[in-house]
C-alpha cells in the first residue's frame, strides 16, 4: 500500500491487476475503496480498467476543469463526466486533453462532415453524369459548403444544378441552388432571375424540401442587399440554408 498526496489530502493506493477489454493484464496503482469516500461531490471516480494509456495515467477520478478554447478564446469546464465518457466510453488516450469548447467542437464536427458529404457529392456527380440527383445533389453541397466554409467550386455547383434541371425538369430546386451560388459569386442579377424562375416553376408543389426552399427565396428576394447575400447569417436548415 502506498499514501499519495493528491489535491483532496492523503489518499492510500492499493495495487490492483487490470485486464482491459483487449485483454491485456497488468498491475496498477488504484485508489484504496474506503479513500473513495473521502473525494467530495462533483467528483467522479475512474474506472482504471477502461483507461488507454499514452505517456500519462492511470487517472483514479476526474474532477471539473477549467479550461480555454483554442478556437474562440473562450473559457469553458471540462466536466468530469465528459472526461469519463472521454476516457472509458469513446477510449481516448488518457493524455488526451480538451483544446476546444463544446460550441466550437461541434462545428468543427460539422465542418468535417460537411466537407466528407461534399467530397461524396463530387465523386458522385463525377462517376453518374446523368443522374439528375447525383448532380442536385452536388449543387445543393456546394451551396451548403460555400455558405458554412467558403469552399466548394461555385461555378461546379452551377452546371450541376443546370444539368440536373435539364435531366429532370421536376427538380424545382436545382433553380434555387443555383440562385444561392450565384449570390456567393456576387452576381445579384442572375442570383433574383434564378431565384424567380424557382418561385414560380414552385407553385402548386407541395414536397416539404421545395415548400422550405419557398420560404427560404421569398426571404432572399425580400432582401434589398441582395447583392450581399453570400454573407447572411448562416441557417440551421439541413436541407436548405435560410436567411435570418
Amino acid at each position: 500500500m502506498q499514501v499519495w498526496s493528491s489535491e483532496f489530502g492523503a489518499l492510500r493506493l492499493i495495487e490492483r491487476t487490470v485486464t482491459t477489454p483487449e485483454g491485456r493484464s497488468f498491475s496498477l496503482w488504484d485508489l484504496h475503496p474506503d479513500d473513495a469516500r473521502k473525494l467530495p461531490p462533483g467528483a467522479v471516480r475512474a474506472d482504471i480498467s477502461r483507461q488507454v494509456f499514452g505517456l500519462g495515467g492511470p487517472v483514479l477520478f476526474y474532477v471539473d476543469r477549467q479550461r480555454r478554447c483554442r478556437t474562440c478564446g473562450e473559457d469553458f469546464v471540462f466536466r468530469a463526466t465528459e472526461q469519463r465518457y472521454w476516457y472509458e466510453t469513446l477510449r481516448f488516450m488518457i493524455d488526451a486533453d480538451a483544446v476546444h469548447c463544446a460550441r466550437c467542437r461541434r462545428q468543427i464536427r460539422q465542418g468535417k462532415a460537411r466537407a466528407a458529404h461534399h467530397a461524396e457529392a463530387v465523386a458522385a456527380a463525377h462517376a453518374h453524369p446523368d443522374d439528375a440527383g447525383a448532380q442536385l445533389a452536388l449543387a445543393a453541397s456546394t451551396s451548403a459548403l460555400r455558405e458554412h466554409a467558403g469552399g466548394g467550386d461555385i461555378d461546379a455547383g452551377i452546371a450541376a444544378a443546370r444539368r440536373a434541371l435539364r435531366l429532370k425538369p421536376s427538380l424545382v430546386e436545382a433553380l434555387y441552388h443555383e440562385g444561392r451560388l450565384q449570390a456567393h459569386a456576387g452576381r445579384p442579377a442572375k442570383t433574383r432571375e434564378a431565384l424567380e424562375a424557382f418561385l414560380k416553376r414552385a407553385e402548386g408543389l407541395s414536397r416539404r424540401e421545395v415548400k422550405t426552399l419557398v420560404r427560404a427565396a421569398q426571404t432572399w428576394l425580400e432582401r434589398a442587399d441582395i447583392d450581399d447575400a453570400a454573407s447572411s447569417p448562416k441557417s440551421q436548415d439541413s436541407k436548405g440554408p435560410e436567411p435570418a
